[in-house]
């Protein structure tokens, strides 16, 4: 009885060291086991097929073949190589998966590390990218392995994104700037970089739709609503971008930036005496706003030129119809006309002041002026300070005469 018992009991030992051995029931296996174990990478694959050409659903073969890949495949240095293996361990481990949903915790515990190490190397690409640009594309190649390793996260899109736009590839980079969207990236730059990919393929009602998601979300981003405005003026929706430069400097009034851009707007659709006191507060917010200053320098002028249409208009109207006018008309007539020439010459007056500080500050800080000095000029010439006018006329791009 008692050598029965003692029997029984090294019975239940030997398959209690079987199961804590963890040995497969099949050789091929076991040999690949210890091929990993060796690092001998190529005869662990091999023992592996020959165990799946016995059993094409052998689950613990897969998950090894896959374990096998994953850490072959960080020894190689070719990028397509590399690539390959991953991908073949990939599917090694969904057939594992298929076959045997119990291991589903060591699939993906191991996805992850593949997913860890890849990015990884991704990020040492991209740094190498600062001494040589091809490293760029590769980084990308490398981000975009990490993005099918762990799909839901926004990471590894935005990162190839960056990579491709180093890349000089801006067109690549759309489409991981759109998935990291999708998979919850939130960072204002991406919604920026997406729509201004958007815009350069001539796809403005994406690239509003962009902006106004992101405008949702970060209100007071000075970057977005500027790129919103922009892309609503470039589209032609005039209206919409006068209703948000409207509210950027309602709920902003101290912005010199969304004071400027409304400024402007103002002025291209003729409402100078609002676009006037736009400008005047942006460079008081600024007094160092070189643009802003232009722009009030402009408006002095557009309005010049509309008094003199109407001067044009008036003295037009009154050569046709002296003869037949009495006295008192025709001098009242005249009057008008002297009254607007007057006030064309206080206009171009006020344009001197803005002007000269905006020639100034571009000259300063080297930048091209040609713009400023041609509108100066313009000035000058109409309060008759031909002197000064000379003097700006080859920054202005005029020859001595002033043609």
């Amino acid at each position: 009885m008692k050598r029965t018992q003692f029997f029984f009991s090294l019975l239940i030992a030997a398959v209690l060291l079987t199961a804590a051995d963890g040995c497969s029931s099949d050789p091929n296996v076991e040999g690949a086991k210890l091929d990993l174990r060796n690092k001998d990478y190529d005869r662990a694959l091999n023992n592996l097929d020959k165990a799946l050409e016995t059993n094409p659903q052998n689950a613990e073969a897969y998950e090894l073949k896959g374990q096998v890949l994953l850490e072959q495949a960080f020894t190689v240095d070719d990028p397509a190589e590399h690539t390959r293996m991953l991908f073949e361990m990939e599917d090694a481990f969904k057939k594992a998966l298929q076959y045997d949903p119990a291991l589903e915790e060591t699939v993906v515990r191991s996805l992850r590390i593949a997913y860890a190490n890849e990015f990884q190397r991704a990020v040492q690409a991209f740094n190498r990218g600062r001494n040589d640009d091809s490293e760029f594309a590769v980084a990308a190649g490398y981000f975009g392995n990490a993005a099918t390793l762990q799909p839901d996260s926004s990471a590894a899109y935005v990162n190839q994104a960056y990579a491709y736009m180093n890349a000089g590839d801006p067109n690549g980079a759309l489409e991981p700037f759109e998935k990291a969207i999708e998979k919850g990236d939130t960072e204002p730059e991406t919604f920026r970089f997406l729509a201004g990919l958007y815009a350069s393929n001539d796809r403005m009602d994406d690239a509003i739709a962009t902006l106004e998601q992101a405008t949702g979300m970060y209100p007071d981003n000075v970057d977005l609503q500027t790129e919103l405005l922009n892309a609503y003026q470039v589209s032609g929706q005039t209206d919409k971008a006068m209703q948000q430069y409207r509210s950027a400097v309602e709920r902003d009034p101290d912005n010199e930036l969304f004071r400027y851009n409304y400024g402007t707007l103002l002025t291209q659709t003729g409402e100078y005496d609002e676009a006037l006191a736009q400008l005047k507060k942006a460079v008081e917010l600024d007094p160092n706003y070189a643009n802003a200053y232009f722009n009030l320098g402009a408006v002095y002028i557009n309005q010049a030129v509309d008094v003199n249409e109407r001067i044009s208009d008036l003295d037009d109207a009154l050569r046709a119809e002296r003869r037949n006018l009495s006295d008192d008309e025709a001098e009242r007539r005249d009057r008008e006309i002297e009254t607007l020439t007057d006030e064309r010459r206080e206009l171009f007056r006020q344009a001197v002041a803005p002007l000269e500080k905006a020639k100034t500050m571009f000259e300063d800080v080297g930048e091209d002026a040609a713009a400023v000095c041609r509108a100066l000029f313009q000035a000058y010439v109409q309060i008759n300070e031909t002197d000064k006018a000379q003097s700006i006329a080859t920054c202005a791009g005029y020859d001595d005469t002033g043609n």
